[in-house]
């Protein structure tokens, strides 16, 4: 089953295109995306504890992070691409 996952990071742990980068690397992340600073949007079928595993083999740094499963009782101002992604579990189709 598919699941939405936020990745809030420290500045200390990279750079975003170097999380970019490492996330490209990662099979269990089914896809993602990135529009506010310090964080992406992961979509995947494993566990939270999966991906962290994952992610800190990877990434080579020290910085702090957190992957969290984003359930239904949520709320912000995000774009309608990122709500799609997140409710729906796969990208906005690009509109023609």
């Amino acid at each position: 089953m598919r699941r939405a996952y936020l990745l809030a990071f420290s500045n200390d742990l990279g750079t975003t295109e170097s999380v970019k980068a490492c996330l490209e690397t990662m099979p269990e992340v089914l896809t993602w995306r990135y529009d506010m600073t310090n964080a992406f949007y992961i979509i995947s079928e494993c566990s939270a504890d999966l991906l962290c595993g994952s992610f800190k083999s990877r990434i080579k740094s020290n910085g702090r992070f957190i992957i969290s499963e984003i359930g239904a009782n949520k709320q912000g101002w995000l774009t309608e691409g990122s709500w799609h992604l997140i409710n729906n579990k796969f990208p906005m189709p690009e509109k023609q």
